[in-house]
């Protein structure tokens, strides 16, 4: 009779609770299967060991690697401790146990519960432990979810790594501290929001100056990652509408579908766990603010993806539909009553055409009478803001010694294309990426520098003349001063403003 090539399966995880560590862990399972196959006269082929493996799925790599031998028949006998070594998904435990093992010859036994195939797979019970092995592990999950719910109420960070901008507190866990050397992103992408209010330009204009994106940052971007550096405006707008940035610690943001189940999914608002002042803001309370209040505001992107300054703004002043936009000719472009265009032949409501160029001009006029009466006397310079000053400058070193990190690796790259260490394809790869990174992080230390240079109070009282001059508008300027503008049926331009008119 030819020896049983017998493995033997060791697994231990998180889900078998601390009581039964001491009992399950991995020395005692290999001691007890040995002396089992020793008194039955069998030597061990192979042993393979998932030590920190969830028993919930069998994706697990030395269980997938028994697999493969036993494909290539190298194995013909499977032991493990008990049934719930072998796993806790009862589905895919009786799987194994009936279909698999079976169907390839292969003889398993489960040796402190007596379950052996070669007897016929096992007792009555056998159903009835792989069940209770899976309401374990759902009761465990429930518990682990219970107590990280608890911990997150209590203003902790959970997460495996922190939200783009910040890092973990060495000193302090579950804490946040702001990560020098990708704070700026967050902070750039507010800006740019308020001074265009519009997401998918925001993630166009991240992408075309070679901002690095999350995952990038994460070490997830390297060569074959698809679309690693490109911004997409799902990512924009999560970091948009995170209160963790304004330093309010938020989780929950999304949950796992089950615990079988690898996939999560978003969570509403009302479900969102927000504790207030828990660290250091990258962004002020009133910007938030402000851009939660856009955000808001129902957007519209032409079919040409052009961007309107009134876009979210203007409205149709009878049904209150917003306006949309035709283009007659390069360069004219008119507003229309998207009520209008929607009804057809319903006629819901009337086209209310208009110029984009009449109502922006009309806009500016209005502007102009409201500030005639300022006294630029009366206006008081802020001063200096020592705080931001002190901010730039340490973002600025960290730029320096980030661009002297990229001529070390400049040089070295052309060393070990010199040694043949690197073939003429992978040093131009390597070379063109670090350049890229460099030209990027150039400019943003011209950015810095330039944002860092004292403003004097002439300088500040010109470009405050300059904007109270409303010769051209920007989409930040009307988003803080409009509410709404009223497109009426006979051109009439009606504008709230964000602000009470002075008498």
């Amino acid at each position: 009779m030819e020896a049983a090539r017998v493995g033997l399966y060791l697994r231990l995880s998180r889900d078998d609770g601390a009581d039964s560590q001491e009992s399950m862990s991995i020395g005692n399972q290999r001691a007890f299967l040995l002396r089992y196959a020793e008194e039955c006269g069998w030597s061990a082929v192979e042993i393979y060991i998932d030590d920190g493996y969830t028993g919930t799925n069998f994706q697990r790599p030395d269980f997938q690697r028994m697999i493969e031998d036993i494909e290539q028949k190298k194995i013909d006998t499977v032991l493990t401790k008990d049934l719930s070594r072998l796993g806790r998904d009862q589905i895919g435990t009786l799987y194994y146990l009936q279909v698999y093992f079976p169907s390839k010859g292969v003889r398993y036994i489960a040796v402190s519960e007596g379950i052996d195939t070669a007897l016929g797979g096992g007792s009555i019970t056998t159903p009835f432990l792989a069940a209770a092995n899976d309401f374990y592990t759902a009761d465990i999950s429930r518990k682990v979810r219970a107590a990280l719910d608890i911990r997150k109420q209590n203003g902790l960070f959970i997460g495996a790594a922190a939200p783009l901008g910040y890092q973990k507190d060495p000193e302090s866990k579950g804490h946040l501290l702001p990560d020098l050397q990708t704070a700026w992103i967050v902070r750039r992408i507010f800006q740019d929001y308020l001074c265009h209010g519009s997401v998918a330009g925001a993630a166009k204009r991240m992408t075309e100056s070679g901002v690095p994106t999350p995952a990038v940052c994460k070490g997830k971007g390297g060569r074959g990652a698809r679309f690693a550096g490109v911004w997409s405006d799902t990512t924009v707008r999560r970091i948009l509408t995170n209160p963790t940035y304004a330093g309010h610690l938020t989780q929950n943001r999304r949950r796992k579908i089950g615990y079988k189940v690898n996939s999560s999914r978003l969570l509403p608002e009302k479900e969102w766990i927000t504790v207030p002042n828990t660290h250091e803001p990258l962004v002020n309370q009133e910007d938030f603010d402000r851009v939660q209040e856009l955000l808001r505001i129902h957007s519209y992107r032409s079919g040409r993806g052009e961007e309107h300054l009134l876009t979210g703004l203007a409205y149709c002043a009878d049904c209150g539909a917003p306006m949309t936009y035709v283009r007659e000719s390069p360069g004219r472009t008119y507003m229309v009553c998207q009520g209008y265009r929607k009804g057809g032949r319903l006629k819901l409501c009337t086209s209310h055409s208009v110029r984009e160029d009449l109502v922006l001009e009309s806009l500016c006029q209005q502007l102009r009478l409201l500030v005639q009466p300022i006294k630029e006397e009366e206006l008081g310079w802020p001063g200096p803001r020592d705080a931001e000053q002190a901010r730039l400058a340490r973002q600025g070193k960290l730029l320096e010694r980030q661009i002297e990190e990229c001529r070390q690796v400049s040089a070295s790259l052309y060393r070990d294309k010199a040694t043949g260490v690197l073939e003429e394809d992978e040093f131009a790869e390597l070379f063109t990426e670090n350049r890229g990174r460099r030209a990027c992080l150039e400019r943003q230390r011209e950015n810095c520098r330039q944002r860092s240079e004292s403003e004097t109070e002439e300088e500040w009282r010109q470009r405050v003349r300059q904007i109270l001059r409303f010769e051209s508008l920007e989409r930040g300027v009307l988003t803080e001063l409009v509410e709404k503008v009223l497109i009426h049926e006979d051109k009439e331009i009606e504008v709230q403003f964000r602000f009470c008119k002075p008498e």
